[in-house]
């Protein structure tokens, strides 16, 4: 279910009780969102601090949709994102220029991806489509997209930096799909917002 809030910049997910997505679109200046955010970041490139920050925010607005006080975000061995003073389940973080999201699974370790849509992707479509999904999404730029994020959203629910070919995918709807890394499989839901398509892990 798709939740317009109080923040016109702000849209939430909340497919069950376990999860909240929160999408952040960074309508704001770099100052604006450091003063929001009120901590100090070392990142040189404007955008990806932009981005940084906002991803942060997004994972704070979780924290305040499910009662949880936001503590920070640290790192682990693999650098997979986690949400300090949580004890189960696990967060995930993606951005996309203009867009930052963060996802809060309570119960399961999660994944969650922000594409663009974009023709430039046919460049590079073959080296992470096997045969079988380039033979169901055809040339249609939107799919491959799709498919490249459910991908993304896949390998980072185990943190571990996994060849995007070595992923497979098989779509069971227009917005449903299943993947599977190594030994384990995943179901996946994806959303189109403005050009983007957002996917994550159910």
């Amino acid at each position: 279910m798709l939740i317009r809030c109080n923040m016109p910049i702000i849209k939430t997910l909340s497919p069950n009780d376990s999860i909240t997505i929160s999408i952040w679109k960074i309508d704001e200046s770099l100052n604006e969102l450091k003063r929001i955010f009120g901590k100090s970041i070392n990142i040189k490139n404007e955008i990806k601090l932009m981005e940084h920050i906002a991803s942060r925010l997004a994972i704070k607005y979780c924290c305040e949709i499910i009662g949880k006080k936001y503590n920070g975000i640290s790192k682990d061995n693999n650098g997979k994102p986690t949400l300090n003073g949580l004890k189960n389940g696990g967060i995930s973080i993606s951005h996309k220029y203009p867009y930052a999201v963060g996802m809060i699974n309570l119960e399961n370790n999660c994944g969650v991806d922000v594409e663009r849509v974009d023709k430039k992707i046919r460049r590079i479509q073959n080296k992470f489509l096997n045969n079988k999904e380039m033979k169901y999404v055809g040339d249609d730029i939107k799919g491959i997209t799709k498919i490249w994020s459910v991908k993304e959203s896949s390998y980072k629910v185990g943190g571990e930096t996994i060849p995007l070919n070595k992923i497979n995918v098989k779509r069971e709807g227009d917005n449903l799909f299943k993947s599977e890394v190594g030994n384990k499989s995943y179901s996946l839901k994806t959303i189109e917002l403005n050009g983007h398509v957002i996917s994550y892990t159910t």
